[in-house]
């Protein structure tokens, strides 16, 4: 099932940026699955190279699977007070990780993974 059939927020990329840098600055990121991200970054990736291509569609909205349990949520928009909450931290790697897809009709779902900064 996709995003689209499953509960789900709409979620402003503009808004998705913004909670990306109220992280704290060392936690880098990866993207898995969008053909857009992937050809403009090399992930993982420090927030501020995401962000800074999140800003470039600040129109365009996201949509972002609600994995609660019981969720009833049918496209409202989320704004970044919640994310914290909206994260799937029940995986494997312990780490935030989100599954959306653009909001323009398109049927590829991606993964936003929180990922351990890099250090020299």
């Amino acid at each position: 099932m996709s995003v689209k059939q499953r509960p789900y927020y709409r979620l402003p990329a503009d808004t998705l940026a913004t909670w990306i840098e109220q992280q704290p600055d060392e936690d880098w990121w990866f993207v898995d699955g969008d053909p857009w991200l992937t050809s403009v970054l090399d992930f993982p990736c420090p927030a501020d190279e995401l962000v800074k291509e999140l800003r470039k569609v600040r129109n365009r909205d996201l949509l972002l699977l609600d994995k609660t349990p019981g969720s009833q949520a049918q496209g409202e928009v989320v704004d970044s007070e919640q994310l914290d909450n909206l994260a799937d931290t029940k995986n494997r790697r312990k780490k935030r990780t989100f599954l959306l897809t653009w909001d323009d009709g398109s049927d590829i779902e991606w993964l936003l993974i929180q990922d351990d900064p890099i250090t020299p």
